[in-house]
């Protein structure tokens, strides 16, 4: 028993110090954080980000710091820094939206910090960090007169905020306050000035005029800070010569100016030096932009200009001597900025005593350019892309080798041998194909810059529409932009985009229409794209003569695989594109719907042998009194239903009601007694039948509503619990079908109306866009994907919303896969789609399909654009990324060398059998 125990102990104290030896083993692997987030491997591999700041409003450059920059605030409440080389986001701010972060004032002199003003009364001052972009210090100003506050002027000078608010026609109330602390020098001055106008401008720190009548003119400028009151008046005509027509229209110079100045009908630039008006005698281009700079230690006028034929002219001229610097002058006829602004120049002197500048151009096309002297561009960026309002996935075509073999089976003229020997050149083909990929000469079909479909049809180009009427081509699966078209004719104020024909029909090519309305008159104007190089194709850019009130696209295509685009006027006059397929429509319904008034009429299009008439079949009134239309969601034309019902506990099938021409209407009225009222519609657009109707009362609804299949989900605001609430509809024919198996739908052959599962939901959070995923043929599950105001993008199942939810489910319940009714919607963090890259502002969101049923492509729009792949139902389709293709090779060899040894075995012993 002692040895025993001897034995014991001395085991026992070795694995003692074997663990002791093991500590820092234990500690060290502790210390490394093996995971980050959910799919950590997939970061990054399908999904990209781009982040935009708008169009620039205010810019400043920081040469002083280490690291340059340009500073910037937006139209779009942003403040950020810019990387002066690249021109990447070094830091930014999203400030709130419309006018509670609109800045009104940015301002930044070399060594000082970053000053904002931003806000509408009351108004926010803060100072940031240029390196960092961290916040220093904030006060507040509120301004009694509210109705004049929306006219403020603000400016710094020497240490000093100035305020300034006229009262036109009446005086100027000016207010001083400490930069850093806001206290006030004293109170407000009120210059008299009953001279001013609304068509004042400022050049800090005069405040100018024109006042008079036509003939007698005068322009009057005051120094709003000067201690005395001093009024510098001129007649007007003395800067025109005798036959010039006077206009009186004043406009600033651009940028940040030496001197104040300012521009009198866009011909003569007047300067304030030692509070007298100096003339400047250049001649300024047409629609040109002009700015004041110092270069060379001399004041100099700098002008840019762009021609649709002459491209972007910019000339120098110095201001004491009036003659040009050819130095700085620039010439480049194939560079195109349409209406080019000067926002900030900056010039430098180099060893040669030669100026070098740099200066920050924005177009009207909202594309932020920083050019190089000599004309070179340094960087661009693409700020229209934070306003897009339309998107369309499209299909690439298939390669060269591809389409030859499609075209083979296509080509049913001929004789036999003709067949073989069109089959035997094709294989010829794809073999010298396979050689050149081999030998590194020809392009993978699957690379990035291959514009050819690659075989899960994953790759596709992204056609984006923005806010001031530029289209972009993108590559979806890298976000490059292969080609961009401005046109500044195009108002997108409801703008719609249809493909009418795919790259699946060589050699034909893909075509997409955009139809807007003219920015002039008001009419339809319509652009057709290959959307693939991006050039003007068919119809190219064709102005109406007349509004248009509904656009749909014909369910039949002609020969050449196109579908045609049918137009609704205000007359009730039907238009077909081309003419040739007017003989095609039959029978085609259209709804039109009044927002302002919740009125509905639908109109049925025929062709009556010489023209295609719409003659009005059915109207409804759906809102009453003050009521209007917030958002109507139809069905994609796109898409498709898989099953037709849902397989219940007791075997039995609940057909849905899929109806194609069913659409939402979410309209909002008010009410004496509920404030306001939320009415929910779902109406057949063919026959006008009101197939579905539900009501919230003190609510507010959102523009948010999308509709698929038989399933509809909407957003409203409940006044009364103060909280975010998703509605949700599910239509079904019941456990019977209306119309007899394999008879297609319609909507003038259902005498019954659907039964409706109605349920709302409580989201945990702010909504600002919901979108369906959608696959190629509906089998996968369909989830919505929802962008919160935190920016953040969810992925949620549709059965957390069902309306079938049952309050105490029973047996049959938990057979069929329902889950128990909640109220409270679930949003876990790791549902979301972006993980760590923050979306601001999203407003939309697409979706589209792609080759692989189990994928569906999603696109975030807003300030930021966010792209990615989802997988409702996982990848059922796709093997794993780690799927270990040498273990499957190894064992599959395995297997067939055990075969063929069993089997020569076996012959073995059958043979040794056989001789016994």
């Amino acid at each position: 028993m002692g040895m025993l125990s001897i034995r014991l102990k001395r085991n026992f104290l070795g694995l003692l110090k074997f663990l002791n030896s093991m500590n820092w083993f234990i500690i060290f692997f502790s210390l490394i954080n093996l995971s980050m987030c959910i799919y950590e491997d997939q970061i990054g591999k399908f999904d990209w980000r781009q982040t935009y700041v708008g169009r620039i409003k205010f810019s400043h450059f920081d040469t002083v710091s280490t690291a340059k920059k340009i500073i910037v605030a937006t139209e779009e409440n942003v403040l950020a820094a810019l990387n002066l080389k690249t021109g990447q986001v070094v830091w930014r701010h999203v400030f709130e939206n419309a006018s509670p972060g609109d800045i009104q004032l940015l301002h930044y002199s070399d060594g000082e910090k970053v000053t904002t003003v931003t806000g509408s009364n009351p108004y926010l001052v803060r100072g940031w960090d240029p390196a960092t972009g961290v916040l220093l210090w904030e006060w507040p100003i509120s301004i009694i007169d509210n109705e004049r506050a929306h006219l403020s002027e603000w400016w710094v000078q020497n240490g000093m905020l100035v305020h300034l608010l006229p009262a036109f026609g009446s005086h100027l109330e000016v207010t001083m306050y400490n930069l850093m602390t806001g206290a006030n020098r004293g109170v407000t001055s009120k210059l008299p000035a009953v001279w001013t106008n609304d068509g004042c401008i400022l050049t800090p720190p005069y405040y100018t005029c024109i006042s008079g009548s036509m003939g007698n003119y005068m322009i009057l400028s005051l120094d709003v800070t000067s201690n005395a009151v001093q009024i510098i008046s001129k007649p007007l005509s003395n800067y025109f010569g005798e036959k010039e027509v006077i206009e009186g229209n004043l406009r600033s110079l651009d940028g940040k100016n030496v001197l104040p100045g300012f521009i009198i009908d866009d011909k003569k630039v007047l300067l304030i030096k030692n509070n007298e008006f100096e003339q400047l005698y250049i001649k300024l281009a047409e629609d040109s932009t002009v700015t004041l700079v110092d270069a060379m230690n001399e004041l100099t006028l700098i002008q840019a200009s762009s021609d649709e034929h002459k491209g972007f002219a910019l000339s120098a001229y110095n201001i004491a001597t009036g003659k040009e610097i050819m130095d700085l002058r620039i010439t480049e006829p194939s560079l195109h900025i349409p209406e080019p602004e000067i926002l900030e120049i900056v010039c430098i002197n180099t060893a040669r005593e030669q100026p070098a500048c740099r200066i920050l151009i924005n177009g009207a096309d909202d594309a932020l350019h920083l050019m190089q002297q000599g004309g070179r561009i340094i960087w661009s960026r693409e700020e229209a892309l934070a306003n897009i309002v339309a998107v369309e996935f499209v299909d690439l075509p298939v390669s060269e080798t591809d389409a030859a073999l499609e075209s083979e089976f296509d080509q049913k003229e001929g004789s036999v041998w003709a067949a073989f020997v069109r089959r035997l050149y094709t294989q010829y083909q794809q073999l010298q194909t396979l050689l050149q990929n081999w030998q590194g000469e020809g392009l993978e079909a699957d690379s990035p810059t291959a514009l050819v479909r690659d075989y899960f049809n994953l790759h596709k180009i992204i056609v984006l529409i923005t806010d001031v009427g530029k289209i972009y081509g993108m590559d979806n699966l890298s976000g490059e932009i292969l080609w961009h078209r401005y046109d500044g004719n195009l108002n997108t104020e409801s703008v719609v985009m249809f493909t009418r024909r795919t790259a699946r029909h060589p050699p034909h090519d893909a075509y997409i229409t955009i139809i807007g309305k003219h920015e002039e008159t008001g009419n339809g104007y319509i652009i057709s794209l290959n959307p693939i190089r991006g050039t003007l194709v068919g119809e190219r850019a064709l102005q109406l003569d007349v509004r248009l009130q509904q656009v749909a696209l014909l369910h039949v295509a002609d020969s050449e695989k196109l579908y045609a685009l049918v137009l609704l006027d205000e007359d009730e006059t039907v238009q077909v594109f081309p003419v040739s397929a007017a003989p095609l429509v039959r029978d085609l319904y259209m709804y039109v719907a009044d927002r302002d008034t919740g009125k509905m009429q639908g109109y049925t299009l025929r062709y009556n042998g010489k023209q295609v008439i719409a003659q009005r079949t059915w109207s409804l009134n759906l809102g009453g009194t003050g009521a209007r239309i917030v958002t109507i969601a139809g069905k994609s034309r796109n898409e498709r239903v898989h099953s037709a019902g849902k397989p219940l506990a007791d075997r039995s099938v609940l057909y849905k009601y899929s109806n194609p021409n069913l659409v939402l209407v979410l309209l909002e009225r008010p009410d004496p007694i509920h404030k306001d009222v939320v009415t929910a519609v779902a109406v057949d657009g063919a026959c006008g039948a009101v197939v579905a109707a539900s009501t919230h009362r003190r609510a507010r609804a959102l523009p948010l509503a999308v509709h698929a299949d038989n399933t509809i989900a909407y957003l409203y605001r409940s006044d009364k619990h103060r909280r975010l609430e998703i509605a949700t509809m599910e239509l079904y024919e019941g456990k019977e079908r209306w119309l007899s198996a394999g008879t297609q739908f319609s909507s003038f052959a259902c005498a019954r109306a659907p039964s409706v599962e109605r349920q709302a939901y409580i989201l945990p959070g702010a909504l600002t866009a919901l979108a369906f995923t959608t696959t190629e043929r509906a089998i996968t599950d369909t989830h919505l994907l929802l962008a919160l105001s935190t920016g953040k993008i969810l992925e949620l199942p549709w059965s957390f919303v069902e309306p079938r939810r049952p309050l105490s489910p029973t047996g049959e319940h938990r057979e069929e896969g329902l889950i128990p009714y909640a109220p409270e919607v679930p949003l876990p963090s790791e549902a979301s789609l972006n993980y760590n890259q923050t979306t601001h502002r999203v407003r939309a969101i697409y979706a589209a399909p792609s080759g692989l049923e189990s994928t569906s492509l999603v696109l975030a729009t807003g300030l930021d654009i966010f792209y990615t792949r989802v997988a409702p139902s996982k990848t059922f389709d796709l093997l794993k990324d780690d799927f270990d293709y040498h273990l499957i090779t190894i064992v599959l060899g395995a297997l067939i060398v055990a075969s063929y040894s069993t089997k020569y075995f076996a012959s073995r012993k059958m043979l040794k059998q056989a001789w016994k």
